[in-house]
């Protein structure tokens, strides 16, 4: 069910935001009508992944699909595992954060199996760095499971996605929604933010996900998102 803040949120979407919402929803189930659907939101941190995906939400429940959300950023690893590469390793980042194949193994195969297999949309408490209690989840026979973070294109996901939209957004702005979010150095080539931005880099080397993304959107305005053609599509 889509929380009753988010509608309240749409409410206030631009017409940009609506017509961009509305028009890839429609694309996405145009592309697969039925059944269970998997969509990743994907880019750098501060390119606004998480409202995004929240907004995409809410426009499949408008066009009468039943729609569900995770991030990536509830199936962290614990801190001694994440950091064993040392803290501000760019390479432990990537290999270490999150853990992927418990992502796959209780939310993404589960949900895609469909029937009344259980899913389970969050794993980790970063803040805590505890596990979560189990909190199983079944759907109805159609429906989208949409999932931000980043690295969702990386090898071991790579393939489990129906569709994937990639954030872009101004360096410039990124840091200044860092600094809001977190209180971080607003300047996204400052020394706070290497181990994420060189992860980021090689997260792309590796897997080129710009190039097989199903839409890339430029979100610099989060209030005026554009696609760009320069996707799969």
């Amino acid at each position: 069910m889509v929380d009753s803040a988010l509608l309240m949120r749409a409410a206030s979407w631009t017409p940009e935001q609506k017509e961009l919402y509305t028009r890839l929803t429609e694309l996405m189930v145009r592309r697969n009508p039925r059944g269970r659907r998997l969509v990743a939101v994907e880019g750098r941190d501060g390119t606004g992944k998480t409202h995004f995906a929240d907004a995409l939400q809410v426009a499949f429940a408008r066009a009468g699909v039943e729609a569900f959300r995770a991030s990536v950023d509830d199936f962290h690893r614990p801190q001694a595992f994440r950091y064993r590469q040392g803290r501000h390793s760019s390479k432990g980042y990537y290999e270490d954060a999150f853990d992927t194949e418990l992502l796959d193994r209780v939310l993404l195969q589960p949900f895609r199996m469909g029937g009344s297999t259980g899913f389970q949309t969050a794993a980790f408490d970063l803040h805590r760095d505890a596990p979560v209690e189990m909190e199983w989840q079944t759907a109805g026979q159609d429906a989208v499971l949409l999932v931000d973070g980043v690295f969702l294109q990386r090898p071991a996901l790579a393939g489990k996605w129906h569709a994937v939209v990639y954030l872009d957004t101004e360096d410039r702005v990124r840091g200044e929604r860092l600094r809001a979010r977190d209180g971080a150095h607003p300047d996204v080539h400052h020394a706070s933010h290497a181990r994420y931005r060189e992860a980021h880099d090689l997260y792309e080397r590796v897997s080129e996900p710009r190039s097989k993304a199903t839409f890339i959107v430029d979100n610099t305005d989060w209030r005026k998102p554009f696609q760009s053609f320069a996707d799969s599509c």
